[in-house]
């Protein structure tokens, strides 16, 4: 995807944001049930944090990345609701699952996102809300061929 195309599906999103929004926080009766327990607040905090969090991807998607500065806001807003944990993996698995299929049904409907654009979308989306989440993080190549290589040396498991 080119940095125009990029542009073009940040801007549509943001547009779509209220609805992308109110998609996700519909959502979680059956992806959060905990929802149902939160106080007012908590609730409150949950819909702003789903919503920095649809930002933020929306900021990734366009610029490839968020300056550190945006990052440690958001990572400061999603975070601050229920103190992480379980609650929190899964408001940020609905807003990756949600609303961003959300978002790709109504970009491929109106301006014609194609399935390789959609595939990218979901997946930048992911690799976005993973690292939000710091549960994972990328081996360089260096790294990954050098376990390779110590797998290799040690040889076979003794079983």
């Amino acid at each position: 995807m080119d940095a125009q195309r990029r542009s073009e599906i940040a801007e549509r999103g943001r547009k779509l944001l209220p609805e992308l929004h109110r998609a996700v926080v519909d959502s979680w009766p059956d992806l959060l049930p905990a929802a149902a327990t939160w106080s007012p607040q908590s609730a409150r905090r949950a819909r702003r944090a789903a919503l920095a969090a649809l930002e933020g991807i929306l900021r990734a998607i366009e610029q490839g990345d968020v300056s550190d500065r945006a990052w440690k806001w958001l990572r400061d807003e999603v975070f601050v609701h229920e103190k992480g944990g379980d609650d929190t993996e899964q408001l940020v698995r609905s807003v990756r699952v949600v609303g961003v299929e959300t978002l790709a049904g109504s970009l491929a409907a109106t301006i014609g996102l194609s399935h390789d654009e959609r595939w990218q979308l979901q997946r930048e989306a992911s690799g976005f809300c993973e690292a939000l989440l710091g549960i994972h993080e990328e081996l360089d190549p260096a790294a990954y061929d050098a376990l390779l290589a110590e797998l290799q040396r040690s040889g076979p498991d003794l079983r």
